[in-house]
C-alpha cells in the first residue's frame, strides 16, 4: 500500500490535505495516508482522518479495558457490602428455617433477573442451564463485537460500515459535511436507550446487593453475583455498541432509531432461546413455572386474607355503630333520670311546705279560741 505525504498536524485543518485514501477507490490499491485531514473514495464521498481519545485507542481495546475494571467495582461493592451486612448483623440468630430461607431466595433472584430468561439459569445449580445461558451470552457479545470491529475508522478497509459524509469539490478548498442526524435524534436515542435497559440496569443492580447478605450460602452468593453482574455487564455493554456505532455509521435520525433497534434485538436473543427451550422440553424451564405457581399461590393467598380482613372490618364497624346506639340509649336515660329526680324533688319540697302551713293554720285557730274564751269566764 503506498503511503502519502505527512503534514505537521499542529498547522493544518480538515480541509488542508485531501487524498483519494478512502474506500471504493479509484486505484488498485488504495493508498495508505495516515496523517491526512480528508480520505476521499472513488464517489467523492470523505470522511475526516481525526479520531477521538476512545477511537485512537481502538473501540475494542477500550471496551475490554473498561468493562474489566467495571466487574473488578462490582466485586468490590458486593464485597463492602457483605463486610457491612457481617458487622450490622453480628450476633442475631437467624428467625427463618434453612430451607424456607434459601426457596425465598432463589424465587427474588429469578423475579430479577427474568423467568423468561435464559440468564435464569445463572441462579440456579443446574450445569446444563449454566451451559445454555453461558453459551447465549457469547453468542449475544460476539454479535456485537461485529458492530464495534465494523465501526472502527479504517478507510482502507472494505469490511467498514463508516458512511463517508463529507463533500470536497474540487473547485474550492473547503469540505462540508452532508449528514442529517441532529440534536433531537440523539435525545430518542437516549429516551429508547432507557426505556429498553433500564430494567435490566436496575434488576443487575438488586441482585448484586442481594448476593451481599449474609444469609446466604457461598455458592448461592457467587450465583447472585454472577447473574446480576452478567446483566449489569451486557447492558452496559449494549448500551456503549450502540452508541459507538451509530456514532460512525448513523446519517440521519431515522438511521440513529433503526440501529439502535437492532442492537435492542440481538439483547433479546436470550429470551427467544428461552422460549425456544421451552417449546421443545417443559422439563427444561421448570424452574421457572414452579416460580409463578408459587406466585400464584401467594396471590391466592393474600386476596384470601385481604377478604377475611375485609369481614373483621365490617364486623368492627357493626360493633361501634351499636356501642353508639348503646351510648345515645344511656344518654337518654340519664337525662330522663334527672328530670324524675327533679320532679320528685319538687314534689317533696311541696309536701313540706304542706304540712308547715297546716301547723301555722292550727296555731291560729287555737290562739283565736282562746280569745273567745277568756271574755266569757270574767
Amino acid at each position: 500500500m503506498p503511503i502519502m505525504t505527512q503534514l505537521d498536524k499542529s498547522k493544518y485543518i480538515k480541509s488542508t490535505f485531501v487524498t483519494d485514501c478512502g474506500v471504493p477507490s479509484a486505484f488498485d490499491e488504495t493508498p495508505g495516508c495516515h496523517n491526512c485531514t480528508m480520505c476521499c473514495n472513488a464517489n467523492d464521498d470523505c470522511y475526516p482522518q481525526e479520531k477521538t481519545t476512545v477511537a485512537n485507542f481502538g473501540y475494542r481495546e477500550f471496551a475490554a479495558v473498561f468493562f474489566a475494571c467495571f466487574i473488578v467495582f462490582c466485586c468490590l461493592v458486593a464485597l463492602a457490602l457483605y463486610l457491612l451486612g457481617k458487622r450490622k448483623n453480628r450476633g442475631n440468630a437467624l428467625s427463618m428455617s434453612e430451607e424456607r430461607r434459601l426457596e425465598e431466595d432463589d424465587k427474588y433472584a429469578l423475579s430479577r433477573i427474568g423467568k423468561e430468561s435464559v440468564y435464569s439459569y445463572f441462579v440456579t445449580d443446574k450445569v446444563f442451564g449454566w451451559f445454555i445461558a453461558s453459551a447465549t451470552l457469547v453468542i449475544q457479545v460476539v454479535l456485537l463485537v461485529f458492530f464495534i470491529n465494523a465501526s472502527e475508522a479504517n478507510l482502507q478497509n472494505d469490511g467498514t460500515d463508516i458512511q463517508f459524509t463529507w463533500q470536497c469539490p474540487r473547485d474550492t478548498d473547503v469540505c462540508d459535511e452532508k449528514s442529517d442526524w441532529t440534536t433531537f435524534g440523539w435525545i430518542i436515542f437516549s429516551v429508547l436507550m432507557i426505556a429498553f435497559l433500564s430494567k435490566d440496569m436496575i434488576n443487575g443492580s438488586k441482585l448484586i446487593y442481594h448476593s451481599a447478605k449474609i444469609t446466604h450460602s457461598f455458592k448461592s452468593r457467587i450465583r447472585y453475583f454472577f447473574g446480576g453482574m452478567c446483566l449489569c455487564w451486557f447492558t452496559l455493554f449494549a448500551l456503549y455498541v450502540s452508541t459507538v456505532y451509530n456514532k460512525a455509521i448513523a446519517t440521519s435520525n431515522t438511521e440513529i432509531i433503526v440501529n439502535s433497534v437492532i442492537v435492542l434485538f440481538i439483547m433479546d436473543l436470550d429470551e427467544w432461546i428461552f422460549s425456544a427451550l421451552e417449546a421443545i422440553n417443559d422439563d427444561w424451564t421448570s424452574h421457572t413455572s414452579a416460580l409463578e405457581d408459587e406466585m400464584k399461590d401467594k396471590i391466592a393467598s393474600q386476596q384470601e386474607e385481604l377478604r377475611n380482613l375485609r369481614e373483621i372490618v365490617e364486623r368492627i364497624q357493626d360493633s361501634l355503630t351499636q356501642m353508639d346506639q348503646i351510648a345515645s340509649e344511656k344518654e337518654e336515660l340519664r337525662k330522663l333520670h334527672e328530670i324524675v329526680e327533679s320532679n320528685a324533688s319538687a314534689h317533696s319540697e311541696h309536701v313540706v311546705s304542706r304540712s308547715e302551713s297546716d301547723v301555722y293554720a292550727q296555731q291560729l285557730e287555737t290562739e283565736h279560741v282562746d280569745d273567745i274564751v277568756v271574755p266569757y269566764e270574767a
